[in-house]
């Protein structure tokens, strides 16, 4: 390309839908680096053949390895059009059975760390530019069953939706994906109950996590190209929702009211 398109940073780029962002960006010319804590999946990510793309192991919880990054690029002038967040932890764990660890792990990764990243990384990027985050059909409605995960993505889109005026000064676009179900393997990870002699909640977890397979969801690739266009757009939306079950999570809240939607929720699956 004769003009080099503005840099993106994706964290969590290594798989799901973070790999099929950066592939889409790369192939429209859009210079990118992609960060994740994986740098097995990273150097999978490299050989793909991808131009315009630089690679760095990042753990978005390691506030050490956090600060050195952005004081590299601040020491290079280094700028960026566009922060886009996809980094996160899965867990399905019943409410009873779950451990400090637990929740302090899944609230630090899915929250937390991603707060303070957003804090330290705004001065890095553009004005006029753009962040994206990607939250979940947990933010709707609460999923049984995935306590943790659905409080982490609530309080993700509140934070986002504070920070959506906050810099407005600067012109920067703040926006959310809000996709249901995506066939990433992302649901098979973080399910770490094992049965303890409760038939109620020993079968209903086994229920949930049948029905939340990443088998049934959608492609990846139907969420990144949301997040291209987005981030391509002068005007975008705060929330965009992707996804058949999404709509239709979100639909119920809305028309039905959440007391009727958290019925139907528990329906669904099962209880």
């Amino acid at each position: 390309m004769s003009e080099r398109k503005p840099d993106v940073l994706i964290v969590g780029a290594a798989g799901g839908i973070g790999r099929a962002t950066a592939k889409i960006l790369c192939e429209k010319g859009f210079y990118v680096i992609a960060a994740d804590i994986n740098d097995r999946k990273l150097e999978n990510l490299r050989q793909s053949g991808l131009e315009h793309l630089t690679t760095m192991e990042l753990d978005i919880s390691d506030r050490k390895g956090v600060l050195e990054m952005v004081a590299g690029f601040r020491e290079t002038g280094h700028s960026f059009r566009t922060l886009v967040i996809t980094a996160g932890i899965h867990s399905t764990h019943p409410v009873e059975y779950l451990t400090d660890d637990i929740i302090g792990r899944v609230l630090d990764v899915n929250l937390i760390s991603h707060i303070k990243f957003v804090r330290d990384f705004l001065p890095l990027i553009e004005d006029g530019g753009s962040i994206v985050g990607v939250s979940s059909i947990a933010a709707c409605v609460g999923v049984p069953m995935s306590s943790l995960y659905s409080a982490s993505k609530w309080g993700l889109e509140g934070f986002y939706e504070s920070l959506h005026a906050e810099v407005t000064y600067r012109r920067i676009r703040v926006s959310v994906i809000h996709p249901g179900n995506v066939n990433t393997g992302f649901n098979e990870t973080g399910n770490s109950y094992e049965p303890v002699g409760n038939i109620f909640i020993d079968g209903h977890y086994n229920d949930v996590v049948s029905r939340i397979d990443s088998r049934y969801g959608i492609d990846p690739r139907r969420v990144a190209g949301v997040i291209v266009r987005v981030i391509s757009m002068k005007s975008p939306r705060f929330c965009y929702v992707v996804g058949m079950n999404a709509r239709k999570a979100n639909w119920a809240k809305k028309i039905l009211g959440r007391d009727l939607a958290l019925k139907l929720m528990a329906k669904f699956f099962g209880f």
